[in-house]
């Protein structure tokens, strides 16, 4: 108790003058040892009237008393045994303060490390620590933005954290939910990327990265689609989708319809197009409707006049090509005298026969009627 005298530093003040001089401690006839118990330690108090003295316990003369030596006492208690107690109790005592701040330390640490995954403390790591969403949601990342990007922070710094959980399957790695062109930036800068380390379910981390990038407005309108479909893809429940993209369920089916009805490889041929917005990517999907047309597009894709071409204007080269009309192609059949009997139009959906009947009258009806012969040939050439 602090600032003041234990019971037994009131009751013997004489103590530590006999451990200088390694004298016999007096007898205490008034203590008594109480039968109730504080902190775990036993209390002791003066005896009152009719009351036992605990001299039984503590000898009148500890050194040697009527019946013989006090060695050969059972409960004699010499002052050596007396200093070897205290000595181990001070020793008990030391080892309990150290024990008591290692546990100090490690209730710091355990905090720290709980405010870490918090995602409250903001650390330095190498780029080369981090690997990508396991989603995709960019579609490109320029080196131009990434040279602008690093420019800047360059300049001012790094004034936004990025958002990582530790690696579900690689240690001492993590994965980015958001902030890759940060990353990519002070890659390029070599430099560590400021970052917030949170423990993530992958449904959280999709969440973070879908909201982040929303609350930025800086995916494109096809970026979002085709992010659902990736979402789409692994599984993940419509209701968690909807909450990654920050879009009704109105907006959801245009996503949907568009994302899931033009051919991804056709999307990733096109890009992110940031100046193309849904009505125009819904009537790109009406035109792909047609296998013709899904065919008409990919050629112009891998064009290298169309290639070279930046996102948007991809996009209106692909457009454009397909709401051009074809002029139809037109072959001329004649027959072993060289008489033109059969005038042949192909388009992308229909192919015209037209077969003149007056210079040849049965030849038509002759045509009709081994169509189902020719058939089964053709059904027979395509197994081979």
């Amino acid at each position: 108790m602090t600032g003041k005298k234990s019971v037994l530093g009131r009751l013997m003040p004489q103590v530590a003058a006999a451990s200088a001089t390694d004298q016999p401690l007096p007898a205490f006839p008034n203590l008594i040892a109480d039968d109730r118990h504080h902190d775990g330690r036993p209390m002791v108090r003066l005896a009152g009237e009719g009351e036992q003295s605990t001299t039984q316990d503590i000898p009148s003369n500890p050194v040697q008393d009527s019946s013989g030596p006090a060695s050969h006492q059972p409960n004699a208690i010499t002052h050596s045994e007396r200093k070897r107690e205290w000595g181990i109790n001070r020793a008990s005592g030391a080892a309990l303060s150290k024990l008591t701040e290692s546990l100090a330390v490690e209730n710091e640490l355990k905090a720290a490390k709980e405010q870490l995954e918090a995602g409250q403390i903001i650390v330095d790591l190498d780029p080369q620590q981090l690997d990508s969403s396991f989603v995709r949601d960019r579609m490109e990342i320029s080196d131009e933005a990434i040279g602008e990007l690093a420019a800047l922070i360059r300049e001012q710094g790094q004034i936004v954290p990025i958002l990582v959980r530790p690696h579900p399957t690689a240690a001492e790695r993590y994965q980015i939910a958001y902030g890759h062109r940060r990353a990519k930036a002070a890659e390029r800068l070599g430099i560590k990327v400021k970052a917030t380390i949170r423990k993530l379910t992958d449904e959280e981390l999709v969440i973070a990265q879908g909201q982040e990038n929303n609350a930025r407005v800086d995916l494109t309108f096809i970026e979002r689609a085709r992010f659902f479909i990736a979402l789409n893809s692994k599984g993940f429940k419509r209701k968690v989708i909807r909450e990654a993209l920050s879009v009704n369920e109105g907006d959801l089916s245009s996503l949907i319809a568009v994302g899931s009805r033009i051919p991804i490889d056709i999307i990733e041929a096109i890009g992110p197009a940031p100046a193309i917005g849904r009505p125009r990517w819904r009537a790109l999907m009406e035109l792909l409707q047609e296998q013709s047309a899904v065919k008409r597009a990919r050629q112009a894709l891998g064009e290298d006049g169309i290639k070279v071409l930046p996102s948007d204007e991809r996009f209106r080269a692909v457009i454009e090509r397909l709401q051009k009309k074809e002029a139809p192609k037109t072959q001329i059949w004649e027959d072993p005298k060289g008489r033109p009997l059969a005038n042949i139009v192909f388009t992308d959906t229909k192919c015209t026969l037209r077969i003149d009947q007056r210079q040849e009258p049965d030849f038509a009806k002759f045509l009709v009627s081994r169509l189902s012969e020719l058939y089964r040939e053709f059904e027979q050439q395509k197994a081979e």
